[in-house]
């Protein structure tokens, strides 16, 4: 039987478009939450009374507790969908991020911001988890790249959802709002998104295909003891390293861009925090937008028509001089950083995908979830280092600090992944066997 095409991939059997469809809408709405917090959470703590030179320390703080909460639920949540399905783990998610983040602005305290924060963190961990584990099970190993290159496109499409959603409190105020009542409608139209696209993932997502009795008896750990040996492997060891570095890059773009920008507006121009979001934030977090869509489709195809180790090593080395480069930036409003911008969008996005596309080539469908969940896990701990170690950065040496220790990361996994092409050169490694206790399973 031959399998779908659509939008230029061989899907996987079983699969159809709409499920691909369905999926890609949840790639819209999980990676604008993945950036939502970081465009919208300085003006919050604005508005909150917290003082600026706090702030800093404070975002770091927050994304540091979610990503410890990653690091502990994302393997589970990867081995769980090896034994349910990736169906509901992908709507329990979606659905408690967008009450959690609904609730988020009415935190009267520090403490009830942590909460919430906790509660964003625990739905998130099982969305993103599913987000990158899905594409893998839905397209054929030939078609991986332009798969992660079109989930890609869609999450940096999705990313125009913060800037949208920055730009409703100054609507909101000049309705008559005050401005914290404006960041509460803000928050609930953006959790309001992702009870929708719960319901779009519950009816349109594949239903888990295949089972087995043994799969049912397959415990949680022998399933996460599987996706750990798959690190053995050294494709799959730099993918994690991959992981690492491509998700610190998006986590410090992300947390310290805005916050830069608002307190350089806020300080340096006279500007309300609203004013700053949308006169300096916004903008430039549309040109690294812009950028990420070009990227995006370009590493797609580029890590389908070469080797996957090469195509991290194209995004990991582009990354390192673009991250280096922000040690030049002194007034980030400057135009010429727009133009920096714009390429750091590439890069990023890049490392992105190259990543994914080689996790995805080298996980076993057996126990793909634990494995792509560990690949999570080490994304993680790359945006933990970005955010909680860039916040101590940002605040006590210069805001451009971050940056430049993840063009340093950067152009650390540039050489590995260069030394591990030369050796696939001369003889490729032999692969982790799958352990005799893991079920295949396939599961949507």
């Amino acid at each position: 039987m031959v399998q779908p095409n659509w939008l230029g991939i061989q899907l996987a059997p079983g699969i159809s478009r709409g499920n691909f469809n369905s999926y890609l809408f949840a790639v819209f709405i999980s990676s604008g939450y993945a950036g939502a917090l970081s465009v919208l959470q300085p003006g919050l703590l604005h508005v909150m009374g917290i003082a600026a030179d706090t702030q800093a320390m404070l975002t770091g703080f927050l994304s540091a507790l979610q990503e410890l909460v990653f690091i502990l639920l994302l393997g589970t949540a990867g081995a769980l969908s090896d034994r349910i399905g990736r169906r509901p783990v992908y709507v329990f998610g979606l659905a408690l991020t967008g009450i959690g983040f609904a609730l988020y602005p009415h935190a009267n305290s520090i403490s009830q911001l942590v909460a919430f924060r906790l509660l964003v963190a625990v739905g998130s961990a099982a969305m993103i988890g599913m987000m990158v584990t899905v594409v893998a099970d839905y397209a054929t190993q030939e078609s991986r790249g332009r798969a992660n290159g079109v989930q890609a496109l869609m999450a940096t499409l999705g990313a125009f959802v913060p800037p949208a959603l920055a730009s409703l409190p100054r609507v909101f105020t000049g309705q008559g709002f005050d401005e914290l009542a404006a960041q509460q409608w803000t928050f609930a139209i953006g959790g309001a998104l992702g009870l929708v696209a719960a319901v779009i993932a519950l009816v349109g997502l594949a239903p888990k295909m295949r089972d087995t009795a043994n799969a049912a008896r397959e415990s949680i750990k022998n399933t996460l003891r599987g996706g750990l040996q798959a690190a053995r492997d050294p494709q799959t060891a730099l993918s994690y390293g991959a992981a690492f570095i491509s998700r610190g890059d998006l986590a410090v773009t992300g947390a310290f861009i805005s916050l830069w920008l608002i307190q350089y507006g806020t300080r340096e121009l006279g500007l309300s925090a609203s004013e700053a979001m949308f006169q300096l934030a916004v903008p430039r977090v549309l040109a690294t937008v812009a950028g990420a869509l070009l990227g995006s489709m370009l590493m797609g195809v580029i890590a389908d028509r070469t080797s996957r180790v090469t195509a991290v090593a194209m995004a990991s080395g582009l990354a390192a001089a673009v991250y280096g480069a922000v040690f030049l930036v002194s007034d980030p409003t400057a135009n010429w950083v727009i133009g920096l911008l714009f390429v750091m969008g590439i890069a990023e996005i890049s490392a992105f995908v190259s990543s994914q596309a080689l996790v995805g080539q080298q996980a076993p469908e057996a126990y793909r979830g634990a494995t792509i969940g560990f690949f999570g896990v080490a994304g993680a701990f790359g945006i933990l280092l970005g955010t909680s170690g860039g916040g101590v950065l940002f605040a006590k040496i210069s805001p451009s600090a971050p940056f430049v220790l993840f063009g340093i990361l950067n152009f650390a996994v540039f050489l590995w992944s260069m030394w591990l092409r030369s050796r696939l050169d001369q003889g490729t490694p032999t692969p982790t066997p799958v352990p005799e206790h893991v079920i295949s399973t396939s599961q949507s």
